[in-house]
């Protein structure tokens, strides 16, 4: 054999080679970076809802600027992880019902009062409904839960060393720190207002007793049903629910409150029917929401008393005159509304002197998400937020009822899910921010994670434990 010959044929196998040992070195590097992207996921979906529950603590401490390259950093890292841990989003795990809506906020730009606002505004919906999407797909429900539930631990935990060390260390009251420097802060701004051994009410690391005292239920509910289900830590676990207790009495919230309870009985509600029958269950189940109706009609017609009872005005500590104003507003513009805003922008004319607060600020939000939506997005965007929520709200209850017996993570899912649903006819909260980033990441993993099943009634002539036969568990194709 020539050595030309032989000499080339040692060239191709070092070729090969070589080719191989690239092949094993991508292979070891894109193995590599997908673990430990996968590793950094959990942090990246704590940061997420910690950034989303807890923003106005970390405006309060660096400021809107700060707040925005924070968040922005926080966003840009946490889908460069997601990608990188083998994550993908296509349009079928998007909420049609959901994006439709979003798709009319950023719309509206085209026929806002307020352009530069509104297109400000579009670009924060997306970057919180991106970061719902982010988790919902990131993590299996269990998982989004637990990383939900570590981030409103930190919040809570949070304020109270805040509170702690402005009633023990500071001994007054204090502004968020952008406002250290002003002549004159105005009375509603104050981050800590040094009253956790007076009584309260306490306003905590997120400044405001309202959002630190649904953070505190929210947190609640989760170690409720996640010791439950686990039936582990029972003094951890126990320390949180008094911590979550001691926010409550300390920031005193009449809504929540109303929320605790509708949540609160709702889950034990699917406690006591966790051990029926698929037709006992679904009897219940019909009853229930036959005395809810029931009681919320009562509570319409006799809405004074109702509030009354509640310690609150009966125009619900000023909300009726929001409320009252919007609507004459929206007449102007009933179709597509005035244009989508996050938050009213207090420089504007038209929101400066809307509604001014005893302290003379100007009012931020409608304190209710459906008169939000009419006012910014008019009767096409209050349709679709409808349509959406009770897609969600009917969904996710359908999935906790389907696993009861055996899962009662998607319970977890459904009684949160309730609690924002009845906090949103009393705060805007639902669109913007913690609220909405939970709703878009329920409405997503709707989508995505529960719709291969659904919820059916046995067959009469199935054979087989009694578990199997009354769970209605039909797998759709």
């Amino acid at each position: 054999m020539p050595v030309s010959r032989v000499a080339s044929g040692h060239a191709v196998l070092r070729l090969f080679s070589l080719l191989e040992l690239v092949l094993v070195l991508r292979n070891y590097v894109s193995t590599t970076v997908s673990s430990r992207a996968e590793s950094l996921l959990p942090a990246v979906g704590v940061a997420i809802f910690f950034l989303a529950f807890g923003g106005q603590g970390v405006r309060n401490l660096f400021g809107w600027v700060g707040f925005g390259i924070i968040t922005g950093i926080v966003l840009i890292a946490a889908w460069i992880i997601f990608f990188l841990a083998g994550r993908t989003v296509t349009l079928r795990r998007v909420s049609l019902s959901v994006s439709s809506y979003i798709l009319v906020c950023c719309l509206s730009v085209i026929w806002s009062q307020y352009r530069l606002e509104t297109f400000g505004s579009a670009l924060i919906t997306l970057a919180t409904s991106s970061a719902g999407v982010l988790v919902a797909i990131a993590f299996p429900l269990r998982q989004m839960l637990d990383v939900f539930t570590q981030a409103m631990k930190i919040i809570i935990a949070a304020s109270y060393a805040l509170e702690l060390w402005v009633s023990v260390v500071v001994g007054h009251r204090i502004p968020p720190m952008y406002m250290r420097n002003w002549k004159e802060v105005p009375e509603l701004y104050y981050w800590v207002n040094d009253a956790l051994f007076k009584g309260g009410p306490i306003q905590g690391f997120v400044g405001n007793r309202n959002p630190l005292a649904f953070i505190a239920l929210l947190l609640m509910l989760s170690v409720l049903v996640l010791w439950i289900e686990d039936k582990k830590h029972h003094v951890s676990n126990g320390a949180w629910l008094l911590a979550c207790v001691g926010i409550l009495v300390l920031t005193g919230s009449a809504t929540v409150f109303v929320a605790m309870l509708v949540s609160v009985s709702a889950l034990v509600f699917f406690l006591i029917i966790r051990r029926m029958g698929f037709y006992e269950r679904r009897f219940a189940v019909r009853v229930a929401l036959t005395a809810a109706a029931s009681f919320l009609l009562v509570a319409v017609i006799m809405k004074d008393q109702v509030t009354i009872l509640l310690g609150r005005s009966s125009d619900m500590t000023g909300r009726g005159v929001i409320w009252q104003k919007l609507l004459e507003l929206w007449q102007q513009h009933p179709f597509f509304g005035w244009g989508w805003v996050v938050l009213w922008p207090p420089w504007l004319p038209l929101f400066k002197n809307l509604v001014v607060r005893p302290d003379g600020t100007p009012t931020m939000q409608a304190h209710n998400a459906y008169i939000e939506a009419l006012f910014q997005t008019g009767i096409v965007g209050l349709m679709l937020l409808a349509f959406a929520v009770l897609w969600v709200m009917i969904r996710i209850f359908r999935v906790a009822l389907r696993d009861l017996e055996t899962d009662l993570v998607p319970t977890l899912a459904a009684v949160l899910m309730l609690a924002m649903f009845v906090q949103s006819f009393t705060e805007s909260r639902l669109l913007t921010e913690g609220n909405w980033v939970l709703f878009v990441a329920f409405a997503t993993w709707l989508k995505v994670r529960a719709e291969s099943y659904d919820f059916h009634p046995p067959r009469r002539a199935i054979s087989g434990g009694t578990n199997q036969r009354h769970r209605g568990l039909v797998k759709v194709k």
